[in-house]
């Protein structure tokens, strides 16, 4: 089978690109397993070496992704340089310390009468073969977060990319694979039964990022199988800005987070919360703002049919609730082109403001005060980001600390997920998931635990039983609660208790 697709741009066909079977999943994933075992023993240098091979490869050979990623989801140059092409070494570079560090051994300071002779240490070893289902808005750069922790961790990985970005996800993995050993890394191309597919195979782990409903699809699988996975099932993020704004940075940011790649983006700026005593000038900032940026220079389409309708359906739902149509608002160019809105006057039970969007649309809720702006955050059935925006950074830090978000950031919005060291993490229908920081390490890694003891006699709690045992564990509990009246009895219950075992066999 094939995949049949069209550019966002024009409409034009793509070259077709052949499916992977679902009856070979189960023989690759047995193949990146075997590989898995060959790449888990080299030396972590080494890992870090091959993988930084790759990544210059793909610094120099960054003009064919930019093509690519234009051609398949439609992405402008620039974006698609900064956001996809630009990034892969030097994130790499952030992932090498922070996962050599949580593969060192960490030793456990045992209590030497409760555990007399021993010693033991957790260390971090890979899960195996991790299964990777991607979205199509960042058919490269959203790949870092997996691929990386988990090569560097000693994972083979199987990436499934989205259906509508398969040739932009396929370049990345190909250079990783090109560096690494045979089936270590491999693309799973097809649509979503293919994506279930690989799911239901013998995989270890899998990471996740889409849908609210696929995504609970994928945990009942991966429950029901016992492995473990993360993930993310996209956002509603409000952007709260307050009165003491700097206003014309504010706006600036505003137009950046809720139109870069056509707000296709989990942590795009979905709706503004304003206080209505700068609603005016913002609002008529942000339209001259949003007028002046050119389709297909500043501004992608939509990157398939699909979304178009479902912005379409939100913004004449708004309009038809009483929303204020300040600009946009209908289709524009030779492709899937969307004009930059802004809706005014919105309110909570448009879907505009309560579902996720993805598109280049910006409604605006007007609020009295900051507890009202935080009410209608944490209203929401959403909880991946949120920003602050505010002169008053110790305000605007309180306020960050009541939102009921993952990711808070003031004056600016969405960094995080180009931030190795900082988690990318919602609540509620955004997932449980978590992409970067340590904290996303026991997705691709499990801890193994080791104990040593060199005792050469038996514990005095070994069979059989008997009443100095009996004695000995009051003793014991006396001597935790401070009564150390009775403490003397300990080696000489100790002592008696080893002369019983001995006796017992025959020692």
């Amino acid at each position: 089978m094939v995949l049949s697709r069209q550019s966002p741009v024009d409409l034009s066909p793509l070259p077709a690109l052949p499916t992977t079977e679902a009856n070979r999943l189960p023989e690759m994933v047995e193949s990146a397993r075997t590989a898995h075992h060959v790449w888990s023993r080299q030396r972590f240098e080494a890992r870090v070496g091959a993988l930084r091979r790759a990544c210059r490869a793909m610094l120099a050979d960054r003009a064919r992704i930019i093509a690519l990623v234009r051609r398949e989801v439609g992405k402008v140059e620039a974006d698609a340089l900064f956001s996809e092409a630009l990034g892969p070494l030097e994130t790499l570079n952030h992932w090498v310390p922070m996962v050599q560090k949580a593969l060192i051994p960490a030793q456990v300071r045992l209590n030497p009468i409760s555990f007399p002779k021993k010693s033991g240490w957790s260390q971090l070893v890979p899960r195996g073969v991790v299964g990777i289902i991607a979205p199509w808005n960042f058919p490269v750069s959203g790949l870092y977060r997996s691929c990386f922790p988990a090569l560097l961790m000693g994972n083979a990985i199987l990436v499934k990319p989205s259906e509508y970005a398969s040739e932009s996800s396929r370049w990345f993995v190909d250079h990783l694979a090109a560096e690494l050993p045979p089936d270590l890394a491999r693309p799973v191309i097809g649509g979503p039964e293919i994506g279930q597919a690989l799911v239901r195979t013998n995989i270890d782990a899998c990471a996740f990022t889409g849908s609210v409903p696929t995504g609970r699809r994928v945990q009942v699988e991966c429950a029901q199988r016992g492995v473990p996975c993360s993930v993310e099932l996209g956002g509603k993020d409000f952007a709260v800005v307050l009165g003491d704004c700097a206003l014309d940075r504010t706006i600036a940011g505003l137009t950046q987070w809720s139109l870069q790649n056509a707000g296709q983006a989990c942590g795009a700026i979905e709706v503004a919360a304003v206080d209505q005593a700068i609603a005016e000038p913002l609002v008529s900032g942000l339209a001259i703002a949003f007028r002046g940026l050119r389709l297909g220079e500043d501004l992608a389409p939509l990157a398939n049919e699909r979304q178009l309708e479902v912005v379409e359906a939100q913004v004449k739902d708004a309009l038809q609730k009483g929303a204020q149509l300040v600009c946009g608002g209908e289709r524009s160019g030779p492709g899937l082109g969307f004009l930059p809105t802004i809706l005014d006057h919105c309110t909570e039970d448009m879907a505009v403001v309560r579902q996720e969007t993805f598109g280049p649309v910006l409604p605006i809720l007007r609020v009295p005060n900051a507890y009202e702006a935080t009410k209608l955050v944490n209203r929401s059935s959403f909880g991946l980001t949120a920003s602050v925006w505010s002169e008053d950074v110790e305000r605007a830090k309180k306020l960050a600390d009541r939102l009921e978000v993952g990711v808070v950031t003031i004056n600016n919005h969405a960094l995080t997920g180009a931030i190795p060291e900082l988690p990318w993490a919602g609540t509620k229908d955004s997932g449980p998931g978590i992409a970067n920081s340590v904290h996303a390490l026991n997705t691709f890694g499990r801890p193994k635990a080791i104990l040593v003891d060199e005792s050469k006699g038996p514990e005095p709690f070994w069979l059989p039983y008997d009443q100095d045992l009996v004695e000995l564990g009051h003793r014991l509990a006396d001597a935790q609660l401070g009564r150390i009246l009775k403490a003397y009895r300990i080696p000489i219950l100790l002592r008696r208790r080893a002369e019983a075992i001995k006796r017992h066999f025959g020692w």
